[in-house]
C-alpha cells in the first residue's frame, strides 16, 4: 500500500508542533487601577467585611491604628511650636470654616480659660490699663457705632431674654430699678414740700 506524500507531510508538520517546546508567558505587570478595584471589589462584599470586621476587633491591630492622648498631644505641641509649620498654620487658620471649627471645638476650654484670667490679679491690671487707653476707647466707641455691632447686640439681646433664667433676673433687674426711681421721686416731693410749708412760715412771721 502506497502512502501519499502529503499524508506524509501532513504527519511531520504535527510531529514538529508536539516537539517543539512550548514558548513561556512573559510575566505582566500588575495594573494600579485593576489591583485597587479589586480590593474595593473584595471589600464591598460580605467575606471581606466580615474579614475586616474581625480584623479590627484584634488587640494587636488595635494598638498599631489607635493613637494615645499622649502621642496626640505630643505630635500637636511640635507641629504648633515648629517655625516651619508657623506660615502653614496661619495660611490655614485665616479660612473661616476652619476657624469656625476650632473655635467652636475649643469653646468649652475657652470659657474655663477665661473665667481663670478673670481671677488673675495680672490680667485684671491689664484690662483695666486697656481700657483706660484713648486709642483702645476710640476704637470701642466708633465700633459700637456702627450699625453691624448693633444688630449683632441686638441679636444676643433677643437670643439671651429667650432664656428662661436671663429673663427672670432681667425682670428682677428692672422691677428694682423701677422701685428705686419711684422712691427717689416721692422723697423728692417730700423734701420739696417741707422747704415749702418752711418758707411759709418764715414769712407769715415776718408779716406779724
Amino acid at each position: 500500500m502506497r502512502v501519499s506524500p502529503w499524508i506524509t507531510a501532513f504527519a511531520c508538520c504535527l510531529l514538529l508542533v508536539s516537539c517543539s517546546p512550548s514558548p513561556k508567558p512573559e510575566p505582566q505587570q500588575p495594573d494600579y487601577k485593576e489591583t485597587k478595584q479589586m480590593v474595593l471589589d473584595v471589600l464591598h462584599t460580605q467575606e471581606g467585611k466580615k474579614a475586616l470586621s474581625e480584623l479590627m476587633q484584634e488587640p494587636d491591630f488595635k494598638k498599631q491604628i489607635i493613637v494615645t492622648d499622649k502621642v496626640m498631644e505630643e505630635t500637636i505641641a511640635k507641629t504648633m511650636t515648629d517655625p516651619k509649620m508657623e506660615k502653614q498654620l496661619e495660611k490655614i487658620l485665616q479660612k473661616p470654616k476652619v476657624a469656625a471649627n476650632l473655635s467652636k471645638a475649643t469653646q468649652k476650654q475657652q470659657k474655663k480659660l477665661q473665667k481663670q484670667l478673670m481671677k488673675d490679679p495680672e490680667y485684671q491690671k491689664l484690662m483695666l490699663d486697656i481700657l483706660k487707653d484713648p486709642q483702645f476707647t476710640q476704637h470701642l466707641t466708633q465700633l459700637m457705632k456702627s450699625q453691624e455691632y448693633r444688630k449683632q447686640t441686638m441679636k444676643v439681646m433677643e437670643e439671651a431674654l429667650d432664656t428662661p433664667s436671663f429673663k427672670e433676673k432681667f425682670m428682677k433687674l428692672l422691677q428694682e430699678a423701677v422701685k428705686e426711681a419711684e422712691k427717689k421721686k416721692s422723697g423728692g416731693k417730700k423734701g420739696a414740700g417741707g422747704e415749702g410749708g418752711q418758707q411759709q412760715q418764715e414769712q407769715q412771721g415776718g408779716q406779724s
